[in-house]
């Protein structure tokens, strides 16, 4: 495995900014974590773990760190047991194995399509969209630990997946690497058409095709969404969906009759993150070189010579105005890399 020194990290990003990493690293199997591992230690290093770079956001400065970018790839469909599970590397583009999982009209993450970044990422952030979450379909997952050196298998319950999180967000769970994960599948179809859009799209339907489902979330996402391009930088949505208790949610409706929510049990609401952030004038909103996407207010986007500093700024400036219009603190789903 090679290791290079001061790589220039924007290009590894969907946000295109971010400094240099004093040492690069590119992991594709399991020996070159090994090495990895045995090279930071003997540098007295500390390591960054980077999967498709398309939820995180890397500071300007030189990073004094070994830099990993996560290759581990590898797709394999079994049945054990009468049930049938997919193994898919971290390194794995996450749409790819939805995509893989229709064609072989296995459901269970249709409804996930088209959410960008790799599987690894997926398992750090509990990916979730129209009404499917990854803990749902979960099995178990493959880490190695920075601190022993040693692989081993983590339970769906193990990763304490919580609402765009996990314990890989935690102080639990930093040093874990995540190398590779089993997902739970469905051969007979049962289609998740709750979710408003696409209850709305299907319009009453019955026996909707697997594929059909992930056509329609794709059309969805791709009319709401802005994906990066050579000139446009994005992480997808920016902030999580803030969660209330149903006073609180009854006072802000009182006050604002059009307050979007949808119910999440134990006494809990999920608002909309973006329609505070619009309510607040934000949509559409340009500042030099970073602003917020006139398709979806949930959406920051980065211009050509931006900094990341100028998103923090702007990401910033939106939580205080939320905060001061709605008193809702919002808290960001992009991992910011300080």
């Amino acid at each position: 495995m090679k290791f290079q020194k001061n790589v220039n990290l924007a290009k590894y990003t969907s946000f295109h900014v971010g400094g240099s990493a004093q040492y690069f690293g590119m992991v594709r199997n399991r020996e070159d974590l090994r090495e990895a591992f045995k090279f930071a230690r003997r540098k007295n290093l500390k390591v960054l773990v980077l999967g498709g770079g398309s939820n995180t956001l890397l500071p300007d400065k030189k990073l004094a760190r070994l830099v990993l970018k996560i290759a581990i790839r590898g797709l394999k469909f079994y049945r054990t047991a009468g049930r049938t599970f997919v193994y898919a590397g971290s390194g794995k583009n996450w749409d790819l194995v939805v995509a893989e999982a229709v064609k072989k009209n296995l459901g269970g993450i249709e409804n996930l399509s088209l959410i960008p970044g790799t599987v690894g990422g997926a398992i750090y952030q509990n990916i979730g969209a129209y009404g499917a979450e990854m803990k749902n379909v979960l099995e178990s997952v493959e880490v190695f630990d920075l601190e022993t050196g040693k692989i081993k298998i983590l339970s769906n319950k193990a990763c304490q997946f919580a609402y765009r999180n996990s314990i890989f967000q935690s102080k639990a769970g930093r040093n874990l690497v995540i190398l590779g994960a089993v997902l739970r599948l469905n051969r007979y179809i049962e289609p998740n058409l709750k979710y408003p859009d696409l209850a709305s799209y299907f319009d009453g339907k019955k026996n909707v095709a697997i594929e059909e489902i992930r056509r329609a979330v794709i059309e969805i996402r791709k009319s709401k969404l802005i994906y990066p391009t050579k000139n446009i930088g994005t992480a997808g949505s920016f902030f999580k969906n803030p969660i209330v208790i149903k006073p609180r949610y009854s006072e802000l409706k009182n006050k604002f009759p059009d307050i979007k929510a949808s119910a999440i049990g134990s006494g809990h609401l999920k608002l909309s993150a973006g329609q505070l952030i619009e309510k607040a004038g934000w949509k559409g909103s340009r500042l030099a070189n970073v602003g917020v996407s006139d398709k979806h207010a949930l959406v920051l986007v980065s211009y050509r010579n931006a900094k990341a500093k100028e998103i923090v700024s702007l990401a910033k400036k939106i939580q205080a105005s939320v905060k001061n219009k709605f008193g809702i603190k919002l808290k960001p789903e992009v991992r910011i890399i300080t």
